[in-house]
């Protein structure tokens, strides 16, 4: 299971999702959800000005 979201950058969040367990990714960074869960790359990619946080749980292929 994959879990994500996105909150504004300027809010300064991710230490707070850090805490909970998530990955806090870099402004603009992207994550390939697609490879692991389909076996084609799919890229979750947050919008200006967003920050994305994802964690993934149970057993990856």
């Amino acid at each position: 299971m994959l879990l994500f979201g996105g909150f504004e950058t300027p809010r300064n969040l991710g230490p707070y999702y850090t805490r909970q367990g998530f990955t806090v990714l870099r402004p603009g960074q992207t994550i390939d959800v697609g490879t692991l869960l389909a076996g084609v790359p799919i890229q979750l990619r947050a919008g200006p000005g967003e920050t994305l946080f994802y964690r993934w749980r149970g057993h990856v292929r």
